[in-house]
């Protein structure tokens, strides 16, 4: 069975620095090809006007930064990159990084104006897109997670299943929440339970989770963990579960608003169910170089 996503589980953080061309990494599969704006490459011709040095040290600490927030040291990781800011101000790899901390912090609606700010300097860039439809989602603001899914769907890459089957299982997830019911239910068999994606187990599973039948529900989420064996394989679509509502976060949940379904049988593990840590608002790879 294919891995469902290159991008980490949530919360993790994967970069595309703006560097020189020799430097830059090729662009990844999870986005389609996009440039930067009048603004982005300003900001470009600015870093590059940089000394060498100046440039090269610059670098260094992102990576610095990088394994700060890896180990979960997230003042110190911001600390850092309050001094990346003195050597180039909005930089989307500084942007990136604060946001990445701020989400740890839950601090969304400064997720929001950072990922805002980011989209400005690269306005095409599905990875952008996509964590601005994501923060609507977690934040349970569901129409605007709609709307916003159903604009990012048609720009995804068809070669790129994994990200875009995830997307489809979010907008329906939406559509069971602004009364969209039986175009939610039209979606649940669009693909097969033997794709390359486990959308078809999550997806049946989520109307099951919605009509009210939760052992139909969790024995297909079983079914699902059965073929692809690794859990870790699973985790992006198991924390939407959870973002959702359906699946019980074991580490607690301060909406008001959160389903009442929420399965704790002892035949299916909290490990299994739930992530090993709390997982909010995916941060994924920029495409600007």
């Amino acid at each position: 069975m294919k891995s469902i996503l290159s991008v980490p589980a949530l919360l993790a953080l994967a970069l595309i620095v703006l560097a020189p061309k020799s430097e830059a990494q090729q662009p990844t599969p999870t986005s389609a090809p996009s440039g930067p704006s009048a603004e982005g490459q300003k900001l470009m011709a600015e870093f590059m006007k940089l000394p060498e040095e100046q440039r090269i040290d610059f670098n260094k600490k992102v990576r610095l930064a990088q394994k700060l927030y890896q180990g979960k040291r997230i003042f110190d990781a911001l600390q850092v990159i309050d001094e990346l800011d003195k050597i180039s101000k909005d930089h989307p790899a500084c942007l990136s990084l604060r946001a990445a901390c701020y989400v740890e912090m839950r601090a969304f609606d400064k997720v929001y104006a950072l990922f805002e700010r980011i989209q400005k300097l690269t306005p095409q860039s599905t990875n952008i897109l996509f964590n601005l439809a994501e923060l609507e989602f977690v934040t349970r603001k569901w129409e605007m997670a709609h709307e916003r899914f159903t604009k990012l769907l048609p720009l995804l890459p068809e070669s790129n299943n994994s990200l875009k089957h995830l997307v489809e299982l979010k907008l329906l997830l939406c559509k069971l929440k602004t009364n969209r019911v039986e175009e939610a239910r039209a979606m649940q068999n669009k693909y097969g339970e033997w794709d390359d994606t486990p959308y078809y187990y999550y997806a049946r599973a989520a109307i099951f989770y919605h009509d009210g039948n939760e052992e139909a529900a969790k024995k297909t989420l079983r079914n699902a963990l059965f073929i692809w064996r690794n859990p870790a394989e699973l985790s992006s679509w198991q924390d939407t579960m959870i973002e959702f509502g359906y699946v019980r976060s074991f580490y607690g949940d301060s909406q008001s608003d959160v389903d009442t379904v929420n399965p704790t049988s002892a035949d299916i593990a909290p490990s299994e169910l739930a992530p090993d840590a709390p997982r909010i608002a995916p941060v994924i790879p920029l495409d600007t170089e």
